[in-house]
C-alpha cells in the first residue's frame, strides 16, 4: 500500500527480507554488536562469562562468542538466567562465583538488572574485583544507589543522555503535562526509557519529513482498503524524506541508510562511580570506543577509592617475612605479628591510605595448581575464592601462578641457591712459605739456577775477557838430590835457626821451584755460587768483566727480580689467610659427584625450577632427586637442620633470600656458588584487581626511596638474632703462629746441622792433612841429619836430648 512504516524495537531481520517502506529508529543489530565487540577491545577483555535472558541475547551478543583465541588462552564461558522459585539467581551466581568469574556481560531486561545484581551482591561479586558490562541501553533508568560504594565496576552504553538539553526539556514538559491533567508520572521523574524516546524521535522525524513533503506538494488523505490493490500515492516519496532527513533528536543524531537502518549512531560509554552514572567515553561508527579519561584521572579514582578500606591481607608464618611476637598470645588482631612482611604493608598503607587486617593462610600453603581438581591452594586459592584481597609473603612470581592471579612489580629479588655446612678451616702448612709457588715453579727455579751456573761458568773459561786469578800454588823445595821440600812454614824454619831464617850449607842448600797455576775467576764453585747469591738477592766479591758473562748475570738479575716480587707479592696471603676445604663450589661440583645428597622443598617453586629447567646440568640434578626421592623435605625448615644433622653429606636448594636468613644466624652453614636463576617476590592480587597499579606504583616509592633496603637490613641482620655471624674486621694484620712459619724455623735448623756436619768433616781432613805434613818433615830432618857431619850430628843429638822442638821438651803428640 506504499504506506511508511516506523519501527522503534530491536529487529535483528536482515536487510535482504526487509520491507522497502520500513524504517527502524533503533540502533542497527548488526552496528550495535560491533560496538559491543569494540568495547571488549578497549577494556582488553580477553576471558569473560556472558548471563542471557532469552534467546534474542544469544543472537545479541553471538559476534561476541568469536573472541576466543587459543593462542592467548582466552575463554568465554555462556550461561542462561534461569531462575528458581521466588527469582532467585543465587545458586547459578554462586556457581559463577567458583568457577572464579570476574568479567561478566549481562544481557536482561532493565526490569530485572537490580534484582540481579543485589543477588549478586549478596553472593559476595560485587567486590571492586568484579567487573560488569550491562547490555541493556535503560541502565540510567535502574536504581543503583545499593552497588555505588562497594568499588565494583559496572559499564553500559547509553543512547539517551538525561543531561542533555532536549531531554532535559522534554522531561520538564511532560511533567508538566502529567501534572496538569493530574495524572502520575510513570518514570519518577528522572529520565526517559529508550523506547520512549525513540518513539518521541519517530514522532518528530514523522513530522518533519511530512512537514518537508508539504512544502513540494499538496498531500491528501484518503480511505484505503487493505483487501484492494489501491496505493497511497504520497507514500513512497514520504519514505524517502524520512531515509534522507538527518535531525538530532532525544537518542541524538537520527539518520538511516537506503535500507532505512539506523546503522550511524553515537553511544555515551557510562560506569557507576559515587555519585552515579558517568560519561567516560563515546562510540562511534566510524571511531569505534574512545575514553575520555586519561591515566591519572584514572589512577586518582582508583586511590580514592582505597582510602580507608580495609583490605584483607593473607600470608604464611616463615622468619623473616612473618612472625609471631613473643607475647603475642596477649596480643590480638595485627599486633600479634611483626616481621618485613608487616613493615612493608605498614608502609605501603601509609602511602595509599587504606587499612588492613592481617590473615594467615588456613592450609599453610603458598599456592599450587592441581590439575585433577582444577583448583588453587593456599594463599592464591584464597585470592581467587575473594577470602583475601592480596597476598604479602615470600611468595614467588611464577608463570603458573601469574596464570592465576595478578602480581605486582616485584619488591624483593632473589634465586636459586645452595645451603651447605660451613668448611673447616685448613691447618697452615709448616712449609706454607713454599705455597706461593707451585711444585712445577719451584723445580723450574732449580733446574734454570743449575743451568745458568754451568753455562756461566763454560763462558767464563771459554771468554779471553775474563781475567784469571793470580792465585799462585804452594811453592815446592827441591835439593840437589832431588828432594822436594814443604813449601817454607815456621816449623820448618824453626828447625834451622831459633831466628826462623833457614841456614843451609852448600851442600844442603834447597833449590826452591815455584809453580803458578792459571785459572779463570769464575770457576765452577764461584759460578754456582754467584748465582745463588743472585737469586737471594745478596752481593758477592766475583762480578763478572766479560760482555757475554755481563748478559748472562743481567738476564739472571733480571729473571731473579721478577721471580723474587711475585713470591713476595704471595707470600703474604698464603700465610695470613685462613683457607676453606670445601667438597663443592657450585652446582656442577654437586651434579659431577655422588657421596654428597642434595634436594629442595617437594612441589616448591625452587623443585619446579629444577624440574622445568633445560640446562644440562639443572636437568640431571631433577632427575637426580626424582629417583632419590627421600633427599626432598616438606619445609625449608626441615631442609636446614637437615643440612646441619648430616654434617657435609647433604646440600639444600633454596632461595637465596632464606639463605641469607639462615647464614646470619647459624654459622655454621653457609652459601655455595651463586644464583642459579633470578626471580622476585611479589604482592599478589586478584585476576584485573584496580588496586595492581596503585601498589606497584607504592612498591616503586619505596624501592628509590631506599626503604626497602633498609627494611632488609632490619629483619636480615639485626633484629632476631641478626649479625651473629659476622666476621669481625681485625685492626692490624693477623699475627703468625708456629704453624704458619715453623718450615722457615726447620729449614734453618737442619741448615745450620748440615753445617756443622760439614764444618766437622772439614776440621778432622784437615788436622789429617796437618798430622801427614809434620810426619814428612820429621822423616825429611831425620835424614838431614844422618848426612852431616859427625860433629854436627853431635850437636844436634845436644839440641834434641834437650828438646826437640823450641819451646817443647817431647816431640809433640801428633808424632
Amino acid at each position: 500500500k506504499e504506506i511508511p512504516h516506523i519501527e522503534t524495537r530491536w529487529d535483528f531481520t536482515t536487510s535482504t527480507v526487509r520491507d522497502q517502506y520500513s524504517i527502524n529508529l533503533y540502533p542497527y543489530p548488526l552496528t550495535l554488536r560491533k560496538a559491543y565487540l569494540d568495547l571488549l577491545q578497549a577494556m582488553n577483555w580477553k576471558s569473560f562469562t556472558i548471563l542471557y535472558e532469552n534467546n534474542e541475547g544469544i543472537i545479541r551478543l553471538q559476534d561476541l562468542l568469536k573472541c576466543t583465541d587459543e593462542e592467548d588462552e582466552s575463554k568465554v564461558i555462556v550461561r542462561q538466567l534461569n531462575p528458581g522459585p521466588g527469582n532467585d539467581y543465587r545458586p547459578l551466581l554462586k556457581e559463577i562465583k567458583v568457577a572464579g568469574a570476574r568479567r561478566i556481560i549481562l544481557d536482561c531486561s532493565p526490569e530485572n538488572i537490580k534484582e540481579i545484581l543485589k543477588q549478586a551482591q549478596q553472593v559476595g561479586m560485587m567486590s571492586a574485583y568484579h567487573n560488569y558490562i550491562i547490555t541493556s541501553l535503560d541502565l540510567h533508568m535502574v536504581e543503583l544507589e545499593d552497588f555505588k560504594y562497594g568499588g565494583t565496576n559496572i559499564t553500559a552504553f547509553r543512547l539517551v543522555n538525561p543531561e542533555s538539553d532536549l531531554v532535559q526539556q522534554a522531561v520538564r514538559e511532560w511533567i508538566q503535562g502529567e501534572t496538569m491533567f493530574n495524572r502520575a508520572i510513570p518514570f519518577g521523574g528522572k529520565s526517559i526509557k529508550t523506547e520512549t524516546a525513540l518513539m518521541y524521535d519517530a514522532a518528530l522525524l514523522f513530522a518533519n519529513a511530512l512537514n518537508a513533503l508539504d512544502r513540494s506538494q499538496d498531500i491528501e488523505t484518503v480511505n484505503l482498503d487493505c483487501n484492494s490493490e489501491q496505493t497511497w500515492q504520497h507514500g513512497n516519496s514520504l519514505i524517502n524524506y524520512m531515509k534522507l532527513v538527518e535531525m538530532t533528536g532525544l537518542t541524538g543524531k537520527v539518520s538511516f541508510d537506503t535500507e532505512g537502518f539506523r546503522s550511524n549512531f553515537k553511544l555515551d560509554i557510562v560506569e557507576l562511580r559515587k555519585e552515579g552514572l558517568t560519561q567516560v567515553g563515546t562510540w562511534e561508527t566510524g571511531t569505534g570506543a574512545n575514553f575520555s579519561r586519561n591515566y591519572t584521572e584514572q589512577y586518582t579514582e582508583i586511590v580514592e577509592s582505597l582510602h580507608n578500606k580495609t583490605l584483607v591481607v593473607s600470608t604464611i608464618l616463615n622468619d623473616p617475612f612473618l612472625m609471631l611476637k613473643e607475647d603475642s598470645k596477649v596480643l590480638v588482631g595485627n599486633d600479634r605479628y611483626e616481621g618485613y612482611s608487616v613493615d612493608l604493608i605498614y608502609e605501603i598503607s601509609n602511602i595509599l591510605g587504606f587499612n588492613y587486617t592481617i590473615k594467615l593462610v588456613d592450609d599453610d600453603n603458598y599456592g599450587s595448581y592441581d590439575k585433577k581438581t582444577g583448583k588453587w591452594n593456599g594463599m592464591i586459592g584464597e585470592l581467587l575464592e575473594q577470602k583475601a584481597d592480596l597476598v604479602l609473603a615470600d611468595l614467588t612470581i611464577t608463570y603458573e601462578r601469574e596464570q592465576g592471579v595478578d602480581f605486582t612489580m616485584p619488591f624483593m629479588n632473589l634465586g636459586v641457591t645452595i645451603l651447605y655446612r660451613k668448611p673447616n678451616k685448613k691447618d697452615p702448612n709448616l712449609f706454607s712459605f713454599m705455597s706461593p709457588l707451585s711444585v712445577g715453579v719451584w723445580i723450574s727455579i732449580m733446574t734454570a739456577y743449575l743451568a745458568v751456573s754451568l753455562i756461566l761458568y763454560t763462558i767464563a773459561r771459554l771468554s779471553p775477557f775474563e781475567p784469571p786469578s793470580n792465585n799462585k800454588s804452594f811453592p815446592m823445595e827441591s835439593d840437589e838430590s832431588g828432594l822436594r821440600l814443604a813449601h817454607q812454614d815456621p816449623l820448618y824454619e824453626a828447625i834451622f835457626t831459633c831466628t826462623g831464617n833457614p841456614v843451609r850449607t852448600v851442600a844442603t842448600q834447597a833449590q826452591f821451584e815455584t809453580v803458578e797455576t792459571t785459572t779463570g775467576t769464575f770457576n765452577a764453585m764461584n759460578s754456582f755460587w754467584f748465582v745463588a747469591a743472585s737469586l737471594l738477592g745478596q752481593g758477592v766479591d766475583v762480578l763478572p768483566s766479560a760482555f757475554s758473562t755481563r748478559m748472562i748475570a743481567g738476564l739472571w738479575w733480571f729473571f731473579t727480580l721478577i721471580m723474587i716480587s711475585s713470591y713476595t707479592a704471595n707470600l703474604a696471603a698464603f700465610l695470613t689467610v685462613e683457607r676453606m676445604e670445601s667438597p663443592i663450589e657450585s652446582a656442577e661440583d654437586l651434579a659431577r659427584q655422588q657421596k654428597i645428597k642434595y634436594g629442595a622443598v617437594q612441589g616448591g617453586s625452587t623443585a619446579a625450577f629444577f624440574r622445568d629447567s633445560k640446562i644440562t646440568t639443572y636437568a640431571k640434578m631433577w632427575a637426580y632427586m626424582e629417583q632419590n626421592p627421600n633427599v626432598f623435605t616438606k619445609s625449608n625448615r626441615e631442609g636446614i637442620e637437615r643440612v646441619l644433622k648430616e654434617d657435609g653429606d647433604y646440600a639444600f636448594m633454596m632461595e637465596s633470600t632464606n639463605v641469607e636468613y639462615v647464614v646470619e644466624r647459624k654459622c655454621e652453614l653457609t652459601q655455595i656458588g651463586g644464583l642459579l636463576d633470578s626471580k622476585g617476590y611479589g604482592i599478589g592480587l586478584p585476576p584485573n584487581s584496580p588496586y595492581r597499579t596503585p601498589i606497584t606504583s607504592a612498591i616503586l616509592q619505596l624501592q628509590e626511596g631506599g626503604k626497602l633496603h633498609l627494611l632488609k637490613e632490619k629483619w636480615w641482620k639485626r633484629m632476631r638474632g641478626g649479625g651473629k655471624c659476622q666476621e669481625k674486621p681485625e685492626g692490624g694484620a693477623a699475627a703468625l703462629g708456629w704453624k704458619n712459619v715453623g718450615g722457615i724455623f726447620l729449614v734453618l735448623m737442619v741448615g745450620l746441622s748440615l753445617a756443622c756436619v760439614i764444618a766437622l768433616i772439614e776440621y778432622m781432613c784437615n788436622r789429617r792433612k796437618i798430622r801427614n805434613r809434620y810426619i814428612y818433615f820429621y822423616l825429611e830432618l831425620r835424614k838431614l841429619f844422618w848426612i852431616n857431619s859427625s860433629a854436627e850430628l853431635q850437636q844436634e843429638n845436644s839440641f834434641t836430648s834437650n828438646s826437640i822442638w823450641p819451646g817443647f821438651s817431647t816431640l809433640p803428640s801428633e808424632f
